[in-house]
């Protein structure tokens, strides 16, 4: 009974509690309502004006513009500003745009533009350099592609000695206006060692244009990145083989390439023809560029010479083939194994490092001395000085008793002239005495044994004396003429050439055959082939091509070749070109024909 009285009284006391809550939140309710519930307005509404536009385009005007974009929007304002005078002001930033120019910067950069725009390219900083090129990029400053392209061009060629770091840059954002605008990529400079951040379509163009240069022009650097095989890391290579390895492997596949074009009509890049590919470019990479403009990608076709396998097996056999043929000739022991090579292409290839061993060798046996071009100029300055003043008289004879002729004291008596002399007084037929001292005007006369002693003067009258003067001054000349002849004779050109420029020991061949033009070209014939003969009494006779073609092929080489190696030899030893073309100079036919005549 008790429990339901407080069950009860529990159950009313909480429904009391609820009455009042609820009381409270009506309360609330009108407090925030202002107004209570007898107007039937929301609680909150967007108040609109009375002059909205409902015209305005929202994705127009209050749309995010990015930094490229107002790039190109203020160059667009600055495309024709200039300024006639400015003091340089340095400006290094990364990223540098206009916005981050103080104005005397800006004004610089206005002035140095136009006068690049002019041609002319004053010093400035990497900075503006790049602002200019962000430019040019967008088409600022220019309508015609070409035009954009030259301009590019040119300021990358006046700048890159002073900022190599162009190199990087430019070199990709001239083959991405190229690309955007179908331009044909003019050919730059080859490139002895391609740039580790060189994108892969360019590395691409540039072994392609190198496989297809006439003749083939692989630099070893170069050629590294296309073997298979570390020639570097050989024992050879570290050892002995440095020098001939890198002077003789380039030379081994433009042999071969051009073996391959002359006798199965393909060369090295022919014959494999690597598959072409298509690869997706970003363009203008590392630039502040508006992709909006010309996109941000671009499909490229590429031919893949870098990674097309057989190529790159052939080329490692031919240098691992190579290699064994340089370690035999230098008396290196030890082999490479595994290679496998056509055997014309081996006997061609063995062929030709003989042959240019033999010629290394042949070099190397022949004697050679050292002039001291200083002293011969002197010399010769001397004789020119004296034969000259015997011409216009300058040298006072002094006569004497009998046909004593003399020369004053204090001619040198150490000059070559003093030979000269000492012949013209044997023909006069004195005989030597010696010196005595004198104070007055000595007259000095050269024996032929003892050279110039010095009398006291005595005079010479009459006819004696004009017969005198008159056979010195004929044999002095003589003399000098001779002299001077046989000193020119003994030089060669080139060593004329480097007396009249340098004061180096100059290094010439001591043998007498270089003398007599006969045995120069009887030596040149010593080292011709009976091949490379019967290649000259071909042409000499007008044979065909065929019959040409045939002597070489029985050789075991080229035309080309064959015709390059007689030219070498002919440059040698008798200075000059005999075949030109394929065609034997005119002036050398006779000269040919009788040594031919005598095999």
């Amino acid at each position: 009974m008790n429990d339901r009285e407080n069950k009860r009284d529990i159950h009313i006391e909480n429904n009391k509690r609820w009455t009042v809550r609820d009381r409270q939140f009506t309360f609330a309710e009108i407090e925030l309502g202002g107004q209570g519930r007898q107007q039937e307005e929301p609680v909150s509404r967007v108040v609109m004006p009375a002059n909205f536009e409902r015209n305005l385009d929202w994705q127009q005007d209050f749309r995010y513009v990015s930094r490229e974009q107002q790039f190109v929007q203020k160059g667009r304002e600055l495309e024709r500003e200039t300024v006639e005078s400015a003091a340089f002001i340095p400006f290094q930033t990364y990223w540098p745009t206009y916005e981050q120019m103080q104005p005397g910067q800006l004004r610089w950069y206005l002035f140095w533009r136009e006068e690049v725009r002019s041609g002319r390219y004053p010093d400035t900083d990497l900075s503006y350099l790049f602002v200019y090129l962000y430019e040019l990029i967008h088409g600022i400053g220019w309508n015609v592609p070409a035009h954009g392209y030259a301009l590019m061009d040119r300021v990358w060629q006046a700048y890159r000695q002073r900022y190599p770091k162009l190199d990087v840059y430019v070199r990709e954002w001239l083959y991405d206006l190229a690309l955007v605008f179908g331009l044909d990529m003019p050919l730059t400079e080859p490139l002895q060692k391609l740039p580790r951040n060189m994108s892969l379509e360019l590395k691409e163009l540039e072994w392609r244009r190198r496989f297809t240069a006439e003749p083939l022009e692989l630099s070893w650097d170069m050629l590294l990145l296309l073997l298979d095989y570390d020639v570097e890391k050989s024992r050879f290579y570290m050892e002995q083989g440095r020098k001939e390895l890198r002077a003789y492997i380039p030379k081994v596949l433009v042999l071969v390439d051009g073996y391959l074009a002359k006798t199965r009509g393909a060369r090295l890049i022919e014959r494999f023809k690597p598959r072409e590919k298509r690869a997706s470019r970003f363009l203008f990479r590392s630039a502040i560029y508006d992709h909006e403009m010309y996109g941000r990608t671009v499909t490229v076709p590429t031919l893949s010479i870098s990674d097309d396998l057989p190529l790159r097996s052939y080329l490692t056999q031919l240098v691992r083939l190579t290699e064994n043929k340089l370690r035999e000739l230098t008396g290196f022991k030890g082999k490479l194994r595994g290679i496998s090579i056509e055997p014309e292409v081996e006997q061609l290839i063995t062929r030709f490092l003989h042959k240019e061993f033999k010629q290394r060798e042949a070099k190397a046996r022949i004697p050679e001395i050292k002039i001291n071009s200083a002293k011969l100029r002197k010399l010769r300055q001397e004789s020119d000085e004296v034969r000259d003043m015997l011409l216009i008289g300058e040298i006072p004879l002094v006569t004497g008793e009998g046909n004593d002729v003399s020369l004053p004291a204090n001619f040198p008596d150490h000059t070559p002239q003093a030979k000269s002399y000492a012949q013209a007084q044997t023909k006069l037929g004195r005989s030597s005495h010696k010196p005595k001292p004198s104070n007055g005007l000595q007259q000095a006369e050269l024996d032929f044994e003892r050279g110039w002693q010095v009398f006291e003067e005595q005079d010479l009258t009459g006819h004696e004396q004009e017969v005198s003067m008159g056979l010195l001054k004929d044999d002095l000349l003589k003399q000098e003429q001779q002299e001077y002849k046989d000193l020119t004779n003994e030089l060669s050109d080139s060593m004329q050439v480097m007396l009249d420029t340098s004061g180096q020991h100059a290094e010439v061949f001591a043998d007498d055959k270089w003398m007599d033009p006969q045995s120069e070209w009887r030596e040149m014939f010593v080292r011709l082939s009976a091949a490379h003969m019967d290649m000259l009494s071909a042409m000499l006779e007008g044979k065909s091509a065929t019959v040409r073609q045939g002597i070489a092929e029985q050789a075991g080489s080229m035309p080309e070749l064959m015709l390059d190696e007689i030219n070498e030899l002919s440059m040698e030893w008798i200075g000059d070109l005999l075949i030109d073309g394929d065609e034997i100079l005119e002036e050398y036919k006779a000269e040919l024909q009788n040594m031919l005549k005598g095999r």
